[in-house]
């Protein structure tokens, strides 16, 4: 088998509170050719720590440092066309059982997040998640994605792919002509199970009332098991990862569209974090672009690449200074749970404080 050429990403990077929040519990990381997507749930500053200390221990796991993997050799066999298959399949078997022992492990450093956030917060913050790596299996570049809650990570098709299918699959799928935002992720969120039902429409479901009501998270005691997809990788590919303060503004055609014709990932992240704002920028708001290209190309021009958002400096907007975390009271009611995570529907109301009653 021929190795493929070395692939690594340049990316775009942004974060902001939205224009109806006081703070902003959203997190994100590139680093090497990983990059995720956090958006914490809380209240107060019970999200930021959330969203920040997941980032921080996948910035911390030495797995996502590694480059290549090398898969265990096949056993000799004859030239014959009996021998040929019997190679390939053991070749195949090999590369699936290293492709499910990086899944376990990568698992194993979420299932960290998960208990590091509990045990900071006790249970009363949480946090979605929602990544790429980028990754040489075997000689094969592959994408691995992994996704714990309704932020998600889409791919960017041209019409010279394979195109996605006209029945969408999730909440935002929808194909136009000559180009498509395919989103691999399926939301963790109870619109996402009434869709999947067939009980409301995924029209029906961008104004539902339980909108943001999600079905797992980290650090809430509750179920948490990512969902994976790996993908091959080729040199040009673009992947976008968001909070749904990102995709609950803003349609997928005019998502695919600036993905499509905004040459830098850089530039492509500030016109979607900018147009999100401006369409009402209800939550807050972060977005990654991620495009592969060859190893030692994304030089000197503005990536944001290595950055795991955490500064020693002052903090920037929507990142949270974790030496200091730990002077916000996270076990005060008061400060905790209650804030909604998302913008509100028009029939629901933030509840109100007994002080605010009297």
């Amino acid at each position: 088998m021929t190795e493929s050429l070395d692939l690594a990403t340049c990316v775009g990077a942004t974060t902001n509170q939205g224009s109806h929040r006081s703070n902003n519990e959203d997190s994100l990381i590139s680093k090497g050719n990983l990059c995720a997507v956090a958006d914490g749930m809380g209240g107060h500053e019970a999200g930021e720590v959330a969203s920040a200390m997941c980032v921080n221990t996948l910035a911390a796991a030495e797995l996502f440092g590694t480059l290549s993997f090398d898969v265990e050799p096949t056993e000799e066999h004859s030239d014959d066309s009996r021998g040929i298959f019997k190679r390939r399949r053991k070749a195949t078997s090999n590369l699936n059982a290293k492709i499910m022992e990086i899944l376990n492990e990568i698992k194993g450093v979420i299932g960290e997040a998960d208990e590091s956030i509990k045990s900071a917060a006790a249970m009363r913050a949480g946090t979605t998640l929602t990544g790429a790596w980028l990754v040489k299996i075997g000689g094969q570049n592959m994408w691995i994605i992994f996704n714990v809650g309704d932020s998600r990570t889409y791919r960017l098709r041209r019409d010279t792919d394979e195109p996605i299918s006209d029945k969408p699959t999730s909440v935002s799928q929808t194909p136009i002509e000559g180009v498509s935002l395919e989103q691999v992720t399926v939301d963790h969120s109870e619109v996402q199970y009434l869709v999947d039902r067939g009980q409301i429409t995924a029209l029906e479901a961008l104004t539902h009332p339980r909108r943001n009501v999600i079905t797992r998270a980290l650090g809430t005691g509750n179920y948490w098991e990512p969902d994976f997809w790996v993908i091959p990788a080729k040199r040009g590919d673009r992947l976008m990862m968001c909070s749904d303060g990102l995709s609950g503004e803003l349609s997928n055609e005019y998502m695919a569209r600036v993905l499509s014709t905004v040459v830098h990932p850089k530039d492509a992240a500030a016109v979607l974090q900018a147009a999100a704002i401006r369409s009402g920028g209800r939550d807050n708001i972060s977005v990654i672009v991620a495009d592969s290209v060859e190893a030692g190309t994304c030089q000197n021009h503005g990536c944001d690449g290595d950055t795991n958002g955490v500064h020693e400096s002052e903090p920037e907007e929507g990142v949270i200074d974790l030496d200091n975390w730990h002077n916000n009271d996270l076990h005060d009611p008061q400060k905790t749970g209650e804030t909604p995570d998302g913008p509100l529907a028009e029939n629901e109301q933030i509840p109100r404080s007994a002080d605010e009653e009297q």
